[in-house]
């Protein structure tokens, strides 16, 4: 049985047929360097998906931004919570205050202010 060759061929082929065909065949050292260029090309497409898929802001400064963004968003949304229970309590207490008129007004016009004591 013969010896496999370990070599590789790549071949242009122009779709003009006036233009020449060009053909390198590589082996040895460059075959070693190319299977290298291969792999460090494999390693930083994977790295890069990787990247984007765990999300491109946590290797960045925005990570912090988005921290801190995300504490103001907090506090905005409990400064509106706490304004919305003011606004309940003002709007109970004006309640209570036109419901007292209403109870002054019903005892004082019960009472003749004319009568003599």
């Amino acid at each position: 049985m013969a010896g496999r060759d370990k070599s590789f061929t790549v071949n242009i082929i122009p779709h003009d047929a006036n233009r020449t065909r060009r053909e390198w065949i590589v082996t040895g050292s460059k075959l070693i360097f190319f299977r290298l260029l291969v792999a460090l090309s494999l390693i930083a497409v994977v790295s890069a998906a990787a990247i984007l898929v765990t999300g491109a802001d946590e290797f960045s400064r925005n990570s912090e931004l988005n921290r801190r963004n995300q504490a103001l968003s907090d506090s905005l949304r409990n400064a509106v919570e706490m304004n919305q229970r003011l606004s309940a309590i003002e709007d109970e207490l004006e309640q209570i205050r036109e419901t007292r008129l209403v109870i002054e007004n019903l005892a004082t016009a019960g009472s003749p202010k004319d009568e003599p004591e």
